[in-house]
């Protein structure tokens, strides 16, 4: 790392803490010593206003933070006891006051204190609730424009949603959640207007008798409704058709309703534009955390892959060239007190091109040579999900959850490939069906302790067929070729049990322990075949039938102690593993055991201030694909085969972090080392030629990761703005061998700077700038190389009046490795809106790059060489809109 950014991350640190403000601090107790938990504590001034508020934690400790000076009264509220103040005095030259308040009991019922301050954000308990009007500018169209202007909320490219560090676990809708992970399809369609309320859940659980009970650090978001828009049915619907440009339609409709006795959510859109109105359906199809379960991360990975690959430094729409086309419906009815049912189903198509030309070099040892590649690809994709969730309340204390989830989806992808001047056809068709069946019971006591019962089963099957016109592979094969094709049959299919207890004690400490067995089945059916005048040839280790069958009977155990702020919990987990792989030739056994430990803490310096660290070891087990003894085909000149045997791979993982945050979240600063080392790993052995590659697993020990990263935001109040900076640096090494090397030693270095000013000014103007730097360096035994990538853009807004809006969106991309008439890239939108009288119609004209850029080109360095990557965009268009919004 630069010396001077080390200088720069100190000083700004040492900065920040040297800036502390005024702390009241204090300690509420009874007439019998005992500390009074959950206590609201006050600072007013001489008119009685609130400048300050918070609340005692469980040893009836608080601390309030000001930047007020003068004369002031303390008061502390409590249910059940008597009101009490006391005077306050804060000078400049004093930083922390201490109080002590001694409380008696009322004998008259208090009622509920109600604390209202004008302020957008608001904390109460582990809640950030944000006034949704304050943080509009008026140019918001869905709930994900919002969140954008959102202090510490970030939207990724793909949808994904963070809260500082954390990804968002789900977004909800008055308490309800429509699509778990999948929460895209609501952000990207939901319209903004109707929102009251952005609620950051902290420490949020999934399941409601473990609140309070678990440790949790998932975040989730909840939207409440203005009360206009509620028992009623409101949406809107939408449309555009390009202009002066080749034919280009947008169209997308809403219909929702969010009432006490069932809620809906109903979206429909198609578009050729390359908007993405979905988002990610893996959160939704596969990884769904609505209900506590097992067996997470356990799905089917399909093998081989071709698709038309897209620039991750640019914004999808500007490669994106599609035919895009969705329905989805979200019900969510309460049938009795008791037992509450949802319903998701979704249903999609889509057409997408990809057009892009490849360059590159491989320089190892003696080997070099240089391949160019030309791809127009064309993919036929349909997917559809049905989700069933019913949720019983036996009692209070008791509830019972059942999830049935079913996806299939049909891809049909094709690519008019082009290999140093050989011109073919690549075909592949993938199938996915997915059955997943999930029961979970819950079972509370004595209010602080937990069981959960869990059991899950699912099936998913992913079948694919390759075909290629013509042979790519040179002499790899003696039989002369001269087309070929695999077909593969993958399955696999998971049951699992488990007993899961939570136990709160008197003192707050958590034990944890869970046991339970699951059990993975797995089989693999792979026929690789060469033609030659319709005769056919499969090569010997080619080909693949086997079988991996993995029982795994655990026990989870972990404890958390607290101390007044100081936190530290360890945990274990043991694994009795049943190992089995067959072919038709071979049957191997392997039963390891293992214990993967690990320990973490926490502790609150200051209420505001957070010290944390964490250390792990981690073992796993080999894979299906680890262990397989044959080369499997992945791409149309690629192959790779595993180890043939069991293996248990580990690594150490510790961490430590720092931050600051205002108690109302807005500033908060963070500052975090991780390193990581590959004690036993696996790497690959490659015999790379010009024409075909082959890999095979191999076991070694692995390298070291050092990174440190820091993240700043500040909310400007005054100025309706948020601001912030964020710098990392990694290290890393890593092992392979390549055309007979020996072990090769692999070194990469990363440097990332980010900044970010976004305005939410409450005038005609606003702005969104940021600019990112990063530079790169791969050094190898062959060659060492480095580059610098950077990214700017400047969104500019500008209110003519209450009915006109325009937007103007600049981006500027470069990359100093490729050559000059290459390395810069400009881009320019502007879209215009215009509402008509009454404020249900928009009328709205949307130009995309207007400066007709054509092409994209990428440079990319990795240990064997590197290659720059030229991709067609979406050409210049201008399309005409119109919104209608309505209620029923």
């Amino acid at each position: 790392m630069p010396k001077t950014l080390i200088v720069f991350l100190i000083a700004l640190f040492t900065t920040i803490s040297l800036q502390a403000q005024t702390f009241c601090k204090g300690t509420v107790l009874s007439l019998t010593k005992e500390p009074i938990p959950n206590a609201s504590v006050l600072i007013k001034d001489s008119n009685d206003n609130i400048l300050q508020f918070g609340f005692t934690n469980t040893q009836g400790i608080f601390s309030i933070q000001t930047e007020s000076e003068g004369s002031f009264s303390v008061e502390v509220n409590k249910m059940g006891f008597v009101k009490q103040q006391q005077p306050l005095t804060i000078t400049k030259d004093k930083k922390e006051y201490n109080l002590t308040f001694t409380l008696e009991e009322s004998v008259e019922e208090l009622e509920d204190l109600v604390i209202e301050i004008d302020n957008p954000i608001q904390l109460r308990g582990d809640t950030l609730v944000y006034d949704a009007k304050a943080f509009s500018t008026g140019r918001e169209v869905v709930v994900e424009d919002l969140l954008k202007n959102i202090p510490g909320i970030t939207v990724e490219k793909d949808g994904k949603i963070k809260f500082e560090d954390t990804e968002i676990e789900k977004v909800m809708v008055e308490g309800d959640d429509f699509f778990n992970r999948g929460y895209s399809i609501l952000t990207k369609n939901m319209p903004n207007k109707p929102l009251d309320k952005v609620q950051v859940l902290r420490n949020y659980s999934n399941n409601k008798l473990l609140k309070g009970v678990e440790e949790s650090n998932r975040v989730a978001l909840n939207l409440t409704i203005d009360d206009e828009y509620k028992d009623l049915w409101f949406g809107d619907i939408s449309a555009g058709y390009g202009l002066v440009s080749e034919n280009r339609y947008e169209v997308s409709g809403n219909l929702m309703n969010f009432s006490k006795k069932y809620k809906n959510f109903l979206t429909y859109g198609l578009n050729n534009v390359g908007a993405d109105n979905v988002g990610s359906l893996e959160g939704m199809f596969y990884n769904n955390y609505e209900v506590e379960s097992i067996g997470q991360g356990s799905q089917l990975s399909q093998i081989m892959g071709l698709n038309g690959s897209r620039p991750s430094q640019l914004k999808d729409h500007r490669t994106r060239i599609n035919n895009a086309e969705h329905v989805s419906l979200s019900t969510i009815v309460p049938l009795t007190e008791k037992l509450k049912i949802k319903v998701v189903g979704f249903l999609g198509f889509d057409e997408n091109y990809a057009f892009n030309n490849r360059y590159s070099t491989t320089s190892v040892g003696d080997t070099y040579f240089e391949n160019t590649e030309n791809n127009w690809f064309k993919s036929h994709m349909k997917k559809g999900y049905v989700n069933l969730l019913a949720t019983y309340d036996v009692s209070k204390t008791q509830m019972l959850q059942l999830s049935s989830v079913w996806n299939q989806g049909n891809t049909n992808n094709y690519n008019n490939l082009t290999f140093n001047g050989i011109n073919t056809l690549e075909r592949l068709e993938t199938k996915n069906t997915f059955f997943d069946q999930k029961v979970t019971y819950t079972h509370k006591w004595k209010d602080k302790n937990v069981v959960l019962l869990k059991a899950r089963y699912f099936s998913n099957k992913i079948p694919q067929l390759y075909n290629i016109d013509d042979y790519l592979m040179g002499d790899l094969f003696s039989f002369d070729a001269d087309a070929m094709n695999n077909d593969i049959r993958n399955e696999k299919t998971f049951a699992g049990l488990e007993a899961d207890f939570k136990l709160r004690q008197k003192n707050n400490d958590l034990i944890e322990f869970q046991v339970g067995y699951e059990y993975n089945d797995q089989s693999m059916n792979t026929v690789f075949q060469l033609f030659d005048d319709n005769v056919a040839f499969r090569p010997d280790g080619f080909q693949t039938d086997s079988s991996f069958t993995l029982g795994d009977l655990y026990v989870k155990s972990g404890y958390t102690w607290k101390w007044n702020t100081f936190k530290i919990g360890g945990r274990a987990e043991a694994h009795q593993l049943l190992n089995q792989f067959t072919t038709l030739n071979s049957n191997k056994k392997q039963n390891p055991f293992y214990v993967n430990p690990s320990v973490n803490f926490m502790w609150d310096v200051k209420p505001t201030h957070i010290f944390n660290g964490s250390y792990m070891v981690n073992f796993r087990n080999t894979s299906f694909i680890d262990v397989n003894d044959t080369y499997l085909l992945t791409s149309s000149r690629s192959f790779s085969k595993g180890l043939g045997a069991f293996k248990l791979t580990d690594s150490q993982m510790a961490k430590l972090g720092y931050s600051i945050r205002h108690y109302l979240n807005r500033y908060r600063f963070s500052l975090n080392i991780n390193y990581s080392k590959q004690s036993n790993v696996l790497s690959s052995r490659s015999l790379i030629e010009q024409n075909s590659a082959l890999s095979e697993s191999i076991f070694i020990k692995g390298g070291d990761t050092y990174g440190i990263n820091f993240i700043s935001n500040f909310y400007f109040r005054k100025l309706k703005s948020n601001v912030k900076v964020e710098s990392s640096y990694s290290v890393s090494t890593s092992f392979n061998e390549i055309n007979n090397s020996g072990l090769r030693k692999n070194n990469y270095g990363t440097q990332r700077y980010n900044f970010e000013w976004r305005s939410n000014f409450k005038t005609a103007f606003n702005f969104h700038l940021g600019t990112e730097w990063t530079r790169s360096k791969v050094t190898s035994p062959d060659f060492e190389n480095s580059y610098t990538n950077g990214f700017s853009f400047l969104d500019l807004f500008y209110k003519i009046d209450e009915r006109l809006d325009i937007k103007a969106v600049t981006e500027y991309y470069y990359f100093g490795s490729l050559d000059k008439n290459q390395r810069n890239h400009a881009f320019l939108d502007l879209e215009a809106s215009y509402k008509l009288k009454g404020d249900k119609w928009t009328l709205g004209l949307r130009g995309n790059n207007l400066l007709n850029k054509q092409n994209f080109t990428t440079y990319y360095v990795s240990d064997i060489g590197y290659s720059s990557t030229s991709y067609r965009l979406m050409p210049r268009y201008l399309l005409l809109t119109a919104k209608y919004r309505f209620s029923l």
